[in-house]
Protein backbone atom coordinates (compact mmCIF):
# COMPACT_ATOMS: atom_id res chain seq x y z
CA UNK A 1 0.00 0.00 0.00
CA UNK A 2 1.40 3.36 -1.04
CA UNK A 3 0.64 6.84 0.18
CA UNK A 4 -1.04 7.39 -3.16
CA UNK A 5 -3.40 4.54 -2.30
CA UNK A 6 -4.26 6.17 1.02
CA UNK A 7 -4.75 9.54 -0.66
CA UNK A 8 -7.26 7.98 -3.03
CA UNK A 9 -9.10 6.49 -0.09
CA UNK A 10 -9.12 9.85 1.65
CA UNK A 11 -10.48 11.65 -1.39
CA UNK A 12 -13.30 9.14 -1.65
CA UNK A 13 -14.21 9.50 2.02
CA UNK A 14 -14.36 13.28 1.92
CA UNK A 15 -17.48 13.38 -0.19
CA UNK A 16 -21.00 12.03 0.20
CA UNK A 17 -22.57 10.88 -3.05
CA UNK A 18 -21.04 11.78 -6.37
CA UNK A 19 -19.72 8.62 -7.99
CA UNK A 20 -22.16 6.71 -10.13
CA UNK A 21 -21.54 2.96 -10.47
CA UNK A 22 -23.20 -0.30 -9.50
CA UNK A 23 -22.65 0.80 -5.92
CA UNK A 24 -22.61 4.55 -5.33
CA UNK A 25 -19.27 5.06 -3.57
CA UNK A 26 -20.56 7.91 -1.45
CA UNK A 27 -23.57 5.94 -0.26
CA UNK A 28 -21.31 2.98 0.36
CA UNK A 29 -19.04 4.96 2.64
CA UNK A 30 -21.13 7.54 4.46
CA UNK A 31 -24.86 7.39 3.70
CA UNK A 32 -26.53 10.79 4.08
CA UNK A 33 -23.99 12.29 6.49
CA UNK A 34 -21.92 15.45 6.03
CA UNK A 35 -19.42 16.50 8.67
CA UNK A 36 -18.34 13.02 9.76
CA UNK A 37 -14.78 12.90 11.10
CA UNK A 38 -12.36 11.17 8.69
CA UNK A 39 -8.96 9.90 9.81
CA UNK A 40 -6.02 9.03 7.55
CA UNK A 41 -3.39 7.33 9.71
CA UNK A 42 -1.07 4.53 8.62
CA UNK A 43 1.88 3.18 10.65
CA UNK A 44 4.78 1.27 9.10
CA UNK A 45 6.97 -0.92 11.30
CA UNK A 46 10.48 0.48 11.66
CA UNK A 47 9.60 3.94 10.42
CA UNK A 48 8.87 7.14 12.41
CA UNK A 49 5.34 7.80 13.58
CA UNK A 50 3.56 9.30 10.56
CA UNK A 51 1.70 12.53 10.05
CA UNK A 52 -2.07 11.97 10.21
CA UNK A 53 -4.83 13.92 8.55
CA UNK A 54 -8.15 14.67 10.24
CA UNK A 55 -10.95 15.99 8.04
CA UNK A 56 -14.72 15.91 7.68
CA UNK A 57 -16.93 14.53 4.94
CA UNK A 58 -18.25 17.29 2.69
CA UNK A 59 -21.16 17.89 0.37
CA UNK A 60 -20.22 16.65 -3.13
CA UNK A 61 -21.67 19.81 -4.66
CA UNK A 62 -19.18 21.97 -2.76
CA UNK A 63 -15.86 23.06 -4.22
CA UNK A 64 -13.09 20.86 -2.87
CA UNK A 65 -10.62 22.79 -0.74
CA UNK A 66 -8.64 20.74 1.75
CA UNK A 67 -8.18 23.58 4.19
CA UNK A 68 -11.97 23.98 4.49
CA UNK A 69 -12.62 20.38 5.49
CA UNK A 70 -9.52 19.88 7.64
CA UNK A 71 -10.09 19.88 11.40
CA UNK A 72 -7.16 22.07 12.50
CA UNK A 73 -7.67 22.39 16.24
CA UNK A 74 -8.71 19.70 18.69
CA UNK A 75 -8.74 19.48 22.47
CA UNK A 76 -6.76 16.23 22.46
CA UNK A 77 -4.87 14.16 19.86
CA UNK A 78 -2.89 11.40 21.59
CA UNK A 79 -1.27 8.07 20.74
CA UNK A 80 -0.62 5.56 23.51
CA UNK A 81 1.74 2.62 23.02
CA UNK A 82 1.19 -0.73 24.74
CA UNK A 83 3.62 -3.65 25.02
CA UNK A 84 2.99 -6.82 27.04
CA UNK A 85 -0.04 -5.23 28.67
CA UNK A 86 1.89 -2.17 29.87
CA UNK A 87 1.84 1.41 28.57
CA UNK A 88 5.24 2.46 27.23
CA UNK A 89 6.00 5.93 28.53
CA UNK A 90 3.74 8.95 28.35
CA UNK A 91 1.14 9.39 25.60
CA UNK A 92 2.56 10.95 22.42
CA UNK A 93 0.86 14.24 21.61
CA UNK A 94 0.09 15.19 18.01
CA UNK A 95 -0.03 18.86 16.97
CA UNK A 96 -1.45 20.44 13.85
CA UNK A 97 0.95 21.58 11.10
CA UNK A 98 -0.84 24.11 8.85
CA UNK A 99 1.81 23.72 6.14
CA UNK A 100 0.71 20.16 5.36
CA UNK A 101 -2.89 20.30 6.69
CA UNK A 102 -2.08 17.38 8.99
CA UNK A 103 -1.10 16.48 12.55
CA UNK A 104 2.44 15.45 13.47
CA UNK A 105 4.07 14.14 16.66
CA UNK A 106 5.08 16.97 18.96
CA UNK A 107 8.84 17.57 19.29
CA UNK A 108 10.48 15.21 21.74
CA UNK A 109 9.82 11.50 22.18
CA UNK A 110 7.07 11.39 19.56
CA UNK A 111 9.32 12.93 16.97
CA UNK A 112 11.94 10.17 17.23
CA UNK A 113 9.81 7.11 18.02
CA UNK A 114 9.96 4.39 15.39
CA UNK A 115 6.96 2.11 15.03
CA UNK A 116 7.53 -1.16 16.89
CA UNK A 117 6.51 -4.62 15.67
CA UNK A 118 3.90 -6.67 17.57
CA UNK A 119 2.82 -3.58 19.48
CA UNK A 120 -0.57 -2.01 20.19
CA UNK A 121 -1.10 1.66 19.37
CA UNK A 122 -4.19 3.42 20.72
CA UNK A 123 -5.40 6.68 19.19
CA UNK A 124 -7.69 9.18 20.90
CA UNK A 125 -8.95 12.43 19.39
CA UNK A 126 -11.34 14.75 21.20
CA UNK A 127 -12.66 17.89 19.47
CA UNK A 128 -13.66 21.07 21.25
CA UNK A 129 -17.26 20.10 20.47
CA UNK A 130 -16.63 16.96 22.58
CA UNK A 131 -16.71 14.60 19.61
CA UNK A 132 -14.52 11.59 20.40
CA UNK A 133 -12.74 9.43 17.80
CA UNK A 134 -10.82 6.36 18.97
CA UNK A 135 -9.04 3.50 17.20
CA UNK A 136 -6.50 0.78 17.90
CA UNK A 137 -4.01 -1.03 15.70
CA UNK A 138 -1.72 -3.89 16.62
CA UNK A 139 1.30 -3.75 14.34
CA UNK A 140 2.42 -6.87 12.45
CA UNK A 141 5.66 -8.69 13.31
CA UNK A 142 8.83 -7.53 11.60
CA UNK A 143 8.73 -8.74 8.01
CA UNK A 144 11.49 -9.42 5.52
CA UNK A 145 11.69 -11.40 2.31
CA UNK A 146 14.96 -13.37 2.11
CA UNK A 147 14.48 -14.60 -1.45
CA UNK A 148 13.18 -12.85 -4.56
CA UNK A 149 13.66 -15.19 -7.50
CA UNK A 150 12.82 -15.73 -11.15
CA UNK A 151 11.55 -19.28 -11.60
CA UNK A 152 11.27 -21.21 -14.84
CA UNK A 153 7.87 -21.37 -16.53
CA UNK A 154 7.03 -24.57 -14.68
CA UNK A 155 7.87 -22.94 -11.34
CA UNK A 156 10.24 -25.76 -10.45
CA UNK A 157 13.76 -24.33 -10.71
CA UNK A 158 15.39 -20.95 -10.05
CA UNK A 159 16.65 -19.07 -13.12
CA UNK A 160 17.78 -15.94 -11.26
CA UNK A 161 18.08 -14.72 -7.67
CA UNK A 162 17.56 -10.98 -7.25
CA UNK A 163 19.88 -8.73 -5.26
CA UNK A 164 18.46 -6.92 -2.21
CA UNK A 165 18.84 -3.20 -1.53
CA UNK A 166 20.98 -3.91 1.52
CA UNK A 167 23.44 -5.90 -0.59
CA UNK A 168 24.57 -2.91 -2.64
CA UNK A 169 26.42 0.29 -1.77
CA UNK A 170 23.97 2.62 -3.52
CA UNK A 171 20.25 1.86 -4.01
CA UNK A 172 20.39 2.49 -7.77
CA UNK A 173 22.86 -0.39 -8.16
CA UNK A 174 19.98 -2.80 -7.57
CA UNK A 175 18.47 -1.97 -10.95
CA UNK A 176 21.73 -2.84 -12.74
CA UNK A 177 22.08 -6.08 -10.79
CA UNK A 178 18.46 -7.12 -11.28
CA UNK A 179 17.77 -6.93 -15.00
CA UNK A 180 14.81 -9.10 -16.01
CA UNK A 181 13.22 -9.78 -19.39
CA UNK A 182 9.51 -9.08 -19.58
CA UNK A 183 7.34 -12.22 -19.30
CA UNK A 184 10.31 -14.60 -19.08
CA UNK A 185 9.96 -16.85 -16.04
CA UNK A 186 7.94 -16.27 -12.87
CA UNK A 187 8.86 -13.54 -10.37
CA UNK A 188 8.28 -14.89 -6.86
CA UNK A 189 8.83 -13.65 -3.30
CA UNK A 190 9.67 -16.42 -0.83
CA UNK A 191 9.45 -15.84 2.93
CA UNK A 192 8.49 -17.24 6.29
CA UNK A 193 4.87 -16.22 6.63
CA UNK A 194 4.21 -13.99 9.67
CA UNK A 195 0.95 -14.21 11.58
CA UNK A 196 -1.01 -11.58 9.63
CA UNK A 197 -4.42 -11.64 7.92
CA UNK A 198 -3.08 -11.00 4.40
CA UNK A 199 -0.64 -9.13 2.18
CA UNK A 200 -0.89 -6.36 -0.38
CA UNK A 201 1.50 -5.87 -3.28
CA UNK A 202 2.32 -2.36 -4.48
CA UNK A 203 4.09 -1.89 -7.82
CA UNK A 204 5.79 1.33 -8.94
CA UNK A 205 7.19 2.14 -12.39
CA UNK A 206 9.92 4.68 -11.61
CA UNK A 207 10.93 5.86 -15.11
CA UNK A 208 8.04 8.12 -16.03
CA UNK A 209 9.14 8.51 -19.64
CA UNK A 210 9.89 4.85 -20.39
CA UNK A 211 8.24 3.08 -23.30
CA UNK A 212 5.55 0.40 -23.15
CA UNK A 213 6.67 -3.17 -22.78
CA UNK A 214 3.33 -4.49 -24.01
CA UNK A 215 1.58 -4.14 -27.36
CA UNK A 216 -1.66 -6.14 -27.35
CA UNK A 217 -3.35 -6.41 -30.75
CA UNK A 218 -6.72 -5.53 -29.23
CA UNK A 219 -5.52 -2.26 -27.60
CA UNK A 220 -6.67 1.06 -29.00
CA UNK A 221 -4.53 4.18 -28.50
CA UNK A 222 -6.71 5.41 -25.65
CA UNK A 223 -6.25 2.06 -23.87
CA UNK A 224 -2.53 2.77 -23.48
CA UNK A 225 -3.30 6.19 -22.02
CA UNK A 226 -5.32 4.55 -19.25
CA UNK A 227 -2.40 2.43 -18.01
CA UNK A 228 -1.04 3.56 -14.67
CA UNK A 229 2.55 3.43 -13.43
CA UNK A 230 1.44 2.71 -9.87
CA UNK A 231 -0.81 -0.17 -8.87
CA UNK A 232 -1.79 -2.26 -5.88
CA UNK A 233 -3.30 -5.67 -5.43
CA UNK A 234 -6.35 -6.81 -3.48
CA UNK A 235 -5.54 -8.68 -0.26
CA UNK A 236 -3.54 -11.83 -1.01
CA UNK A 237 -3.34 -14.83 1.30
CA UNK A 238 0.27 -15.95 0.70
CA UNK A 239 -0.55 -19.04 2.71
CA UNK A 240 2.51 -21.02 1.63
CA UNK A 241 4.93 -18.14 2.19
CA UNK A 242 5.14 -17.20 -1.48
CA UNK A 243 3.68 -14.42 -3.61
CA UNK A 244 4.07 -14.11 -7.38
CA UNK A 245 4.04 -10.87 -9.31
CA UNK A 246 2.01 -11.33 -12.51
CA UNK A 247 3.64 -9.95 -15.65
CA UNK A 248 0.20 -8.62 -16.66
CA UNK A 249 0.60 -6.02 -13.88
CA UNK A 250 3.67 -4.56 -15.66
CA UNK A 251 3.13 -2.29 -18.65
CA UNK A 252 6.38 -0.33 -19.05
CA UNK A 253 10.09 -0.84 -19.51
CA UNK A 254 12.62 0.48 -17.03
CA UNK A 255 13.07 0.56 -13.27
CA UNK A 256 10.47 -0.89 -10.91
CA UNK A 257 10.08 -1.06 -7.17
CA UNK A 258 7.79 -3.69 -5.71
CA UNK A 259 6.66 -3.51 -2.08
CA UNK A 260 4.89 -6.26 -0.18
CA UNK A 261 2.92 -5.15 2.86
CA UNK A 262 2.09 -7.53 5.71
CA UNK A 263 -1.28 -6.09 6.72
CA UNK A 264 -2.71 -5.50 10.17
CA UNK A 265 -6.36 -6.33 10.78
CA UNK A 266 -7.63 -2.77 10.18
CA UNK A 267 -5.84 -2.36 6.84
CA UNK A 268 -7.01 -5.80 5.75
CA UNK A 269 -10.63 -5.24 6.84
CA UNK A 270 -10.89 -1.97 4.95
CA UNK A 271 -9.42 -3.21 1.67
CA UNK A 272 -11.32 -6.51 1.63
CA UNK A 273 -14.62 -4.82 2.48
CA UNK A 274 -14.24 -2.02 -0.12
CA UNK A 275 -12.64 -3.62 -3.20
CA UNK A 276 -13.62 -0.53 -5.22
CA UNK A 277 -10.88 1.26 -3.28
CA UNK A 278 -8.16 -1.40 -3.38
CA UNK A 279 -6.62 -0.30 -6.66
CA UNK A 280 -6.25 -3.90 -7.79
CA UNK A 281 -5.29 -4.04 -11.42
CA UNK A 282 -5.25 -6.68 -14.14
CA UNK A 283 -3.12 -9.69 -13.41
CA UNK A 284 -3.54 -9.71 -9.64
CA UNK A 285 -5.59 -12.57 -8.29
CA UNK A 286 -6.31 -14.41 -5.11
CA UNK A 287 -8.47 -11.77 -3.48
CA UNK A 288 -9.73 -12.95 -0.12
CA UNK A 289 -12.81 -11.71 1.70
CA UNK A 290 -16.51 -11.49 1.09
CA UNK A 291 -18.96 -9.01 -0.34
CA UNK A 292 -19.81 -6.22 2.10
CA UNK A 293 -22.47 -3.56 1.90
CA UNK A 294 -20.30 -1.10 3.79
CA UNK A 295 -16.57 -0.86 4.48
CA UNK A 296 -15.15 -1.95 7.82
CA UNK A 297 -13.39 1.07 9.31
CA UNK A 298 -12.60 -0.18 12.86
CA UNK A 299 -12.87 3.39 14.11
CA UNK A 300 -15.24 4.64 16.81
CA UNK A 301 -16.68 8.11 16.30
CA UNK A 302 -15.70 8.49 12.64
CA UNK A 303 -14.50 6.71 9.54
CA UNK A 304 -11.22 6.25 7.70
CA UNK A 305 -8.14 4.24 8.51
CA UNK A 306 -5.93 3.83 11.54
CA UNK A 307 -3.92 0.82 10.48
CA UNK A 308 -0.42 -0.54 10.19
CA UNK A 309 1.84 -2.79 8.14
CA UNK A 310 5.32 -4.20 7.93
CA UNK A 311 6.92 -3.93 4.49
CA UNK A 312 9.82 -5.22 2.42
CA UNK A 313 10.73 -4.27 -1.15
CA UNK A 314 12.83 -5.14 -4.18
CA UNK A 315 13.98 -3.21 -7.23
CA UNK A 316 14.58 -4.47 -10.77
CA UNK A 317 14.90 -3.29 -14.36
CA UNK A 318 12.45 -4.62 -16.97
CA UNK A 319 13.80 -5.11 -20.50
CA UNK A 320 11.55 -5.85 -23.47
CA UNK A 321 11.45 -9.38 -24.75
CA UNK A 322 13.61 -9.81 -27.89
Amino acid sequence: MSRRFLSCLLAAWLFVGGCSADRNLGELLVPDDVGVLVLDGFLVVGRPLPAMRLTRTANPDATFELEQITVPDVARFLVRIWRDGQVLGDPIEYRYNPNIFAYQPAPGVGGVHRVLPDTRYDLEIVTWAEERLTATTTTPPAFSIPEWVILDEAGESTMQTLTHYDEVTFPDQVYKENEVVYSVGLLEAQFERPDVPAFQVGIFSLDLDSDYVIDPDFFEEEDFEDLDRIGSSPPLAGEDGTLRLPWFAIYFEGRYKVKIYAMDQNFYDLVRSAPELSGGGPGFGGQIGDNFERPIFNIEGGIGLFGSAAVDSIGFFVKPRP
